[in-house]
């Protein structure tokens, strides 16, 4: 890695600019930080709009979906960015699986064959690598991405987790990480306004949910079932005794324990 973009194995700033992103025009990088996510909600109350990132090399109160703690230890990709999407208030939910299909991509880029579990969570051989969270704030959305980049899968605290340089048996570039998703997500984004159906069918080629028994928990309840496609803006089908249900939102469990 090119230590002048780096400082400590971490990117600078001015390396993540000059990538040239519209979606990383104004870049914070912290040595550490509570949450990446928290500290772009701040940005957006205080006027910041599309196009800002803030990155930290460690999180000491990183989040994931229902307020769950996420790991984020050194060599780890913590980075949440403020989007302000082509898309009507009532779509604003395409973001995420625009950006699991853009991070998945990204990762097949790199050699790794990451698949999607339903509804944000990337894996990669039954083990999760990565997790996104998309959180309206205002106007905005804030997509954080917790990637487990340059780490050993111990150093995650999940026995469930894997790690880019467990997979591919070596460290990546974090800057040109940082650049394939940044491209990857500026496409996926651009196409949820334009053909969502296109993105739906890109992540199903990626997914590992569809065509299984599962057990999703979600707020109100547990629902069990067989993930039988998406609807036509990304909500879960399950097959179930008593019929379809329409699952919006949950933590998808394998019965067959074959993917997590």
């Amino acid at each position: 890695m090119d230590e002048a973009r780096t400082r400590g194995g971490f990117p600078e700033r001015a390396s993540i600019e000059a990538l040239g992103s519209p979606l990383a025009r104004r870049v914070e990088v912290h040595g550490e930080l509570p949450s990446t996510q928290e500290r772009a909600r701040e940005l957006v109350r205080a006027g910041a709009g599309h196009g800002t990132a803030v990155l930290a090399r460690v999180q000491s109160g990183g989040r994931g979906r229902r307020g769950r703690r996420w790991v984020s230890p050194p060599g780890g990709l913590w980075m949440s960015l403020v989007l302000r999407p082509e898309l009507s208030p009532g779509k604003l939910h395409r973001v995420t699986p625009a950006a699991a299909v853009a991070g998945a991509k990204a990762l097949w880029e790199l050699g790794v064959e990451a698949r999607i579990k339903w509804p944000n969570d990337l894996l990669v051989g039954g083990r999760k690598v990565c997790g996104i969270l998309a959180e309206g704030e205002g106007p905005c959305v804030v997509l954080g991405l917790g990637l487990n980049a340059n780490l050993d899968p111990e150093e995650t605290g999940s026995p469930g987790a894997t790690t880019l340089r467990r997979e591919l048996g070596r460290d990546v570039d974090l800057v040109r990480l940082i650049g394939l998703l940044l491209g990857r997500l500026e496409t996926e984004l651009g196409r949820a306004g334009e053909d969502f159906g296109a993105v739906l069918d890109d992540w199903r080629a990626l997914d590992c949910t569809l065509g299984r028994r599962v057990r999703v928990r979600r707020f109100g309840g547990v629902v069990e079932g067989v993930a039988a496609d998406l609807t036509s803006e990304g909500a879960l089908l399950l097959e179930t005794p008593a019929g379809i249900v329409e699952v919006f939102e949950g933590e998808v469990e394998g019965l067959r324990g074959d993917f997590l």
